[in-house]
């Protein structure tokens, strides 16, 4: 029996507009203040860090879409390079990411509310997750539709604080930092690695997408390359505009260095435009989510998880797999801690992405004998087959995985 198959709706700049909009979600709004508390003013060079992380990682993913344009994401790439097993073993780790981040995310979004108007926290909580998962069972498109409009949002926020702060530019030492210097330069890098990881949503609505074997990896590597200006451009202005002992000490940074240079009502604004941030990475949390246990589903030969591969309803999309991600998410985000619930998504995303970077090792191994085989975006620079981009993608993980641990236990998170 062959695999169903999602409808094929979204075209490129429909796939650009959620690589952009799920990178540039809710984690910029949270963590620059805490971030800028372990880099100081070099808090621009940790976003670098964690981009150029990222991006490597994404090449992975880029090469691995091109071969197999599948909604399984990292399930399906690592179920190609390394296996079944080790594919529905890690699918686990898969799912916890996606659910405890929209949970965080949730968390998130009562408490930006609750500055507006006073809810109890887990009604809006309920809330948020429901809405976000009915813009996901009415269908891709139209969760492409609000997702680019809060993406546009996001971006014109971020724009604002970027304009408001531009006269402040060069008004601050740009290369001042904390007491632990390069320490804290790659602890802020560890921590800032969580606002990078939109693509491996992305990459999910490969079977939704037109031509994804050329339209996805593009939008994988353009978004997050966009993404990184956008970033840079904000660091810079928060550390001009206030500092980074200021920054740190801020309870909403971004709301803060807008208050500072043009008032209270700018503030307001800027906490209504992250309340659409965060609720779109909620939407692309469940979405990706879902597309994961459909994948999953369909791949396994146990009984009771058939019932995720039901497409149906005006959307035609996986509703039972986006009911069952909204309902555990709710759970987490109705007893899970903020920064808890982030740092353990955090660990488990750098094991995924670390993961699929050794899935393409071994499956360039076993095919370094195959000289016609190559896909249409492949990696370049390579010895014996085995890219050199992976392996060194794979070593920064490493790397950045310490410093989020280093972050755990100094309680920086």
């Amino acid at each position: 029996m062959g695999k169903k198959e999602l409808k094929r709706s979204l075209g490129f700049w429909d796939v650009l507009m959620f690589g952009v909009g799920g990178i540039v979600g809710a984690g910029i709004y949270a963590i620059i203040g805490k971030a800028a508390g372990l880099s100081g003013n070099m808090l621009w060079l940790s976003f670098v860090i964690a981009a150029a992380v990222a991006l490597l990682s994404g090449l992975s993913y880029a090469e691995f879409v091109s071969r197999y344009p599948d909604s399984g994401g990292s399930f399906e790439y690592i179920k190609q390079g390394l296996g079944r097993k080790t594919a529905f073993f890690m699918s686990i780790f898969m799912a916890l990411t996606g659910i405890v981040a929209a949970a965080a995310i949730a968390i998130s979004f009562a408490d930006y509310l609750s500055r507006l108007i006073e809810i109890p926290s887990r009604i809006v909580i309920i809330a948020v997750i429901a809405l976000m998962a009915f813009f996901n069972i009415i269908g891709a498109k139209y969760s492409s539709y609000f997702n680019a409009f809060a993406t546009v949002v996001t971006i014109i926020g971020l724009g604002a604080v970027i304009v408001v702060s531009f006269p402040e530019f060069g008004s601050t030492d740009l290369f001042k930092t904390t007491d632990s210097g390069w320490t804290g330069i790659l602890a802020g890098g560890a921590l800032i690695f969580f606002s990078y990881i939109g693509f491996e949503d992305l990459v999910k609505m490969a079977e939704e997408t037109k031509n994804p074997k050329e339209n996805m990896p593009k939008a994988v590597m353009l978004s997050g390359i966009t993404v990184l200006v956008i970033y840079l451009l904000i660091a810079l202005s928060a550390v001009n505009v206030m500092g980074w002992e200021e920054l740190a000490d801020s309870n909403g940074p971004l709301a803060a260095v807008i208050e500072k240079q043009i008032g209270t009502l700018g503030a307001t604004a800027l906490v209504i435009i992250a309340l659409f941030a965060t609720s779109k990475t909620i939407l692309s949390n469940i979405l990706g989510t879902s597309r994961l246990l459909y994948d999953v589903a369909r791949d396994s030969e146990k009984k009771w998880l058939r019932k995720f591969t039901t497409i149906s309803g005006i959307g035609n999309a996986p509703n039972y797999a986006i009911l069952a991600i909204s309902i555990v998410a709710v759970g987490f985000g109705l007893i899970g801690d903020l920064k808890i619930v982030a740092s353990i998504s955090n660990i488990f995303i750098f094991i995924v992405f670390g993961m699929v970077n050794i899935a393409l090792l071994n499956l360039r191994y076993k095919k370094r004998r195959e000289k016609n085989e190559k896909p249409p975006f492949y990696i370049r620079l390579n010895i014996n087959n085995i890219p050199v981009p992976t392996v060194l993608a794979l070593i920064t993980i490493l790397v950045l995985f310490g410093f989020n641990i280093y972050n755990l236990y100094q309680g920086n998170m």
